[in-house]
């Protein structure tokens, strides 16, 4: 045995550089939507559903063309440049190929916010621990809106959906007229939760409409590669239109929500 392998020792090399190499050659990216359940097309062709994960063996310095699309919202299309980080395995193989083609790869991962049809998609913040506020319109601040938590699954701990939505309704009752979550929960039937324990988005916004609300601000709290991202949405239970929206990554809600502060009295 030993004899085979010393007189085929180039061809050994060669099989186990390429061994080294082939799985290097990959970079993968983590797509997150909010709603999810969009469908996602990687260079016009179909991968898959939000949440989920891409991966391919384009070199470093391409491009990869992402579009999303789901039923109600504007299709939202992006290009994202496989230079974002450096390819540990594809280092490592350069050792014994080259040139370095792999060595940079795509972003840990990319959440992108949709807009329901006849409104601007915008993307979520892109650097790390930061905040991104919209505002599309401030002319129903002050109405009756409730605050319903959709998910809320951190990363350091155990989310709490009660406590969080006190968190962001007192916040949020310097700019409107904060309903009681309990008369919402008198319309919105405990048959339309989900096997998660959270509630249907259309579900929500209807019962909002029946309940006598202008708007409900959804929230979400999740856990996306090791850092906490927060989303809310003031969506208008008359026409489904959002007037604002506000995302964090990696930061408090307190920044989140002084952000949203200024944006909606024009500080």
């Amino acid at each position: 045995m030993m004899t085979f392998f010393a007189k085929h020792r180039p061809i050994a090399a060669t099989l186990f550089a390429l061994l080294v190499l082939f799985p290097s050659c990959t970079s993968s990216m983590r797509i997150t939507s909010e709603p999810a359940g969009a469908s996602v097309f990687a260079d016009g062709l179909y991968v898959g559903e939000t949440p989920m994960r891409h991966r391919d063996a384009k070199p470093s310095g391409t491009h990869l063309d992402v579009r999303l699309e789901k039923e109600g919202y504007e299709t939202f299309e992006v290009r994202v440049s496989k230079d974002a980080r450096l390819n540990v395995k594809a280092l490592l193989g350069a050792m014994f190929v080259i040139p370095l083609a792999w060595i940079l790869g795509y972003p840990r991962a990319r959440h992108f916010v949709l807009d329901p049809v006849g409104g601007d998609a915008w993307d979520a913040p892109a650097a790390e621990g930061g905040t991104y506020v919209q505002v599309r319109t401030t002319q129903d601040v002050g109405g009756p809106v409730y605050v319903v938590v959709l998910e809320d699954q951190p990363c350091s701990s155990r989310g709490d959906v009660a406590i969080l939505e006190a968190s962001v309704g007192v916040r949020l009752m310097r700019h409107y007229d904060v309903l009681e979550r309990r008369n919402l929960d008198v319309v919105l039937s405990e048959t339309q939760r989900t096997m998660h324990g959270v509630f249907d988005e259309s579900s929500v916004v209807e019962a909002g409409k029946l309940s006598g609300a202008k708007g409900v601000v959804l929230v979400r709290r999740r856990c996306a590669d090791r850092r906490d991202f927060l989303s809310m949405r003031w969506v208008d239970c008359e026409t489904g239109a959002q007037h604002w929206a506000a995302t964090a990554e990696g930061a408090s809600l307190d920044a989140l929500m002084a952000e949203l502060s200024a944006k909606l009295t024009g500080k």
